[in-house]
């Protein structure tokens, strides 16, 4: 019975008080405390705002962003169409075939190989398109930018050649 009675006591869940530690730095705080000025009643202490500097970027530049800027539309010349690898001058209309579609332009390319367009065909390097197909010429339309940025749209006709022109 003895023993029943002292085990409540002596298994408690409650942690025990621990001896307050005194840290290695007490005696240097206890020397700053007593050599500092005590604050009295007619010392007026006064904190003024930190000035807050906000960065407003509107209407402003990236300075960290290049000032010429590359266009990614270009590709090297071999990833891109056939079509789309050489100058529009580089191309010979070699002859016009009209069909259920309408007229379609068969090209020759400077690599000696035939090509047939239509009307919205994207052709040459600077991405010209196929705007019209005639039975004798054809019209294509190509947009660029100016040096002031503009864009502008000029038009290329590409004439059918004839037989005596060919023969030469």
């Amino acid at each position: 019975m003895l023993l029943l009675a002292v085990s409540p006591f002596s298994c408690s869940d409650a942690p025990k008080p621990k001896a307050p530690s005194a840290p290695a730095s007490t005696p240097v705080q206890k020397q700053a405390i007593a050599s500092a000025p005590t604050p009295t009643a007619t010392t007026v202490i006064e904190q003024k705002p930190a000035d807050i500097y906000v960065y407003a970027p509107a209407g402003r530049r990236d300075p960290f962003a290049p000032i010429i800027e590359r266009e990614t539309k270009k590709s090297k010349r071999g990833d891109s169409p056939p079509l789309e690898r050489y100058n529009i001058g580089e191309f010979k209309l070699t002859g016009i075939v009209w069909g259920g579609f309408g007229y379609n332009a068969v090209l020759e390319g400077p690599d000696g190989k035939g090509y047939f367009v239509r009307t919205g065909t994207v052709i040459g390097m600077n991405r010209g398109v196929v705007k019209k197909i005639t039975p004798n010429r054809m019209i294509i339309e190509e947009k660029y930018k100016t040096y002031t940025g503009e864009v502008e749209r000029k038009e290329i006709i590409v004439e059918l050649r004839k037989k005596k022109e060919e023969t030469r």
